[in-house]
């Protein structure tokens, strides 16, 4: 098996977040992905307490322990689903990209590394690099427009559920610019965004309760389905 089909097997993976730390071990992971390496030596910052890779891996176990656990509220469960379910191309699924998708959402920080006045290091605007490191892999790995389009929705925009919560801000503008932009992959964006904001508050704020962060999840899920999609105000 080469190299592009270990990744793509990986995500295809009932366990991606242990296969992807296999192919990391094995030393194909950075063949495939030479960003890899920097992940591993950047990424610690008031807001992360773990280097760009170990946060990756503890989103992979956040994303994929909240599939498996499949907790979502009654009226969106089923399409939730089926949008996971739906094949973005030949023999592969939006999960299995979004799954690669929750892996490279952080690949783009050593590219938007800054240390300020005071010696803190930020990473304002990583995501536009992300962005387009997932797009350069998608082509390397012959993905179909589709998919390459769905991957970089997913790390370009991860921010958005972060940006919400922190701001208070489910306005009708805010809501209508990411439905225009995004359309259904706004359910990926949005079930990254959860995993990885649980990776990172599992090691700042053990204790804090994610039902508030859950809650903006579900509403926007539910104004983009039941108002959005079928054209009903909001």
């Amino acid at each position: 098996m080469d190299n592009k089909s270990k990744i793509i097997d990986a995500i295809k993976s009932n366990n991606t977040c242990e296969r992807i730390c296999e192919l990391d071990e094995s030393g194909v992971l950075e063949i495939l992905i030479p960003d890899v390496k920097s992940m591993k030596e950047v990424g610690k910052c008031k807001y992360h307490k773990v280097d760009c890779f170990t946060h990756t891996i503890y989103t992979l176990e956040e994303f994929e322990k909240l599939i498996r656990e499949n907790k979502f509220p009654s009226h969106l469960k089923d399409e939730i689903w089926r949008y996971l379910n739906r094949e973005a191309e030949d023999n592969l699924k939006n999960i299995d990209l979004l799954k690669l998708g929750v892996f490279l959402h952080d690949i783009g920080k050593a590219n938007a590394e800054t240390i300020d006045s005071n010696g803190r290091t930020h990473f304002k605007g990583h995501e536009k690099f992300s962005g387009e490191i997932a797009v350069k892999l998608a082509l390397n790995l012959d993905l179909s427009k589709k998919s390459i389009e769905s991957l970089y929705n997913y790390t370009r925009y991860h921010m958005f559920l972060l940006n919400l919560y922190k701001k208070s801000n489910a306005s009708y503008d805010v809501l209508k610019e990411m439905f225009d932009k995004l359309q259904d992959d706004i359910i990926g964006v949005m079930l990254l965004g959860f995993a990885d904001i649980i990776a990172t508050k599992r090691l700042i704020e053990p204790k804090e309760d994610d039902e508030i962060l859950k809650t903006y999840v579900y509403y926007v899920l539910t104004i983009y389905l039941y108002k959005y999609k079928k054209n009903v105000s909001f």
